[in-house]
């Protein structure tokens, strides 16, 4: 019986076959991204024309050396216990002012004080050339619209809470990062891993003490959709005003 001649096969198409299964799947493939922890971007915000001293109670300094140790202030703590030395930063005076101890100190805010303080930036504001000194000006904007924000913040307590007062840590508190250069970035990530829940932690009792809900599903619900949750925006901020998140990092040292 005679041998049937196999056919050969038509090849020339499969590179292009192989190219579209290679452009599907880039297309289609979700790439994980680094998620060693999340937070908002802070808005550039012009320095004061003039140097302030910033006493050392209103500075929590974490440090990290090259051999991967850490410090805070005076302590040497485990990495999980930075989470509790910055919610007692915020926390210590929150109630009541001890002026001997060496954290910072709470002010109280009315309805009153911010129009007064409201008013006048914007007669300070009026006296200034915007173009020939624009950092003093943006400066004087930027504070206005900072007490506008707390006198919102006031209303939104007083129709939740019946509270007429805001208490407020000092705006000049804030956590200062200093690592070095070869610190493990498991270590720096760390750090805002554990500033990130310390904020969390604070946050979340004070909006359930509002509000009876926490501030991380507020914020997940107020991203997901901002349009139907407009409500939750002047809430977030009241929370925001309570426990702000000021953060400075130091480039990192030799």
């Amino acid at each position: 019986m005679a041998k049937r001649d196999i056919p050969e096969i038509n090849a020339g198409s499969m590179a292009d076959i192989a190219f579209l299964l290679l452009l599907f799947f880039l297309v289609t493939t979700t790439m994980e991204k680094d998620t060693a922890y999340i937070r908002d971007i802070p808005k550039k915000v012009e320095n004061p024309p003039e140097d302030i001293e910033i006493e050392e109670r209103n500075i929590l300094k974490i440090e990290a050396n090259s051999a991967n140790q850490l410090k805070v202030r005076d302590d040497y703590p485990e990495p999980d216990n930075i989470s509790a030395l910055i919610q007692n930063f915020y926390t210590a005076n929150e109630k009541e002012n001890d002026l001997k101890s060496n954290y910072p100190l709470y002010s109280t805010a009315t309805l009153i004080m911010c129009d007064v303080e409201y008013v006048k930036l914007e007669k300070e504001i009026e006296g200034i050339d915007e173009v020939a000194d624009k950092i003093r000006y943006d400066y004087l904007v930027s504070a206005q619209d900072e007490w506008n924000k707390k006198r919102e913040a006031i209303q939104l307590l007083s129709r939740e809470t019946g509270l007429t007062e805001l208490r407020e840590i000092d705006k000049q508190a804030h956590i200062k990062i200093v690592v070095q250069k070869d610190t493990k970035y498991s270590i720096y990530t760390k750090i805002h891993n554990e500033i990130e829940e310390a904020l969390n932690v604070l946050r979340n009792k004070k909006c359930k003490e509002i509000f009876n809900e926490s501030y991380t599903h507020m914020r997940f619900r107020y991203n997901q959709n901002p349009d139907d949750n407009l409500e939750d925006k002047p809430k977030l901020d009241l929370i925001k005003v309570l426990y702000p998140g000021k953060i400075i990092e130091v480039e990192p040292k030799n």
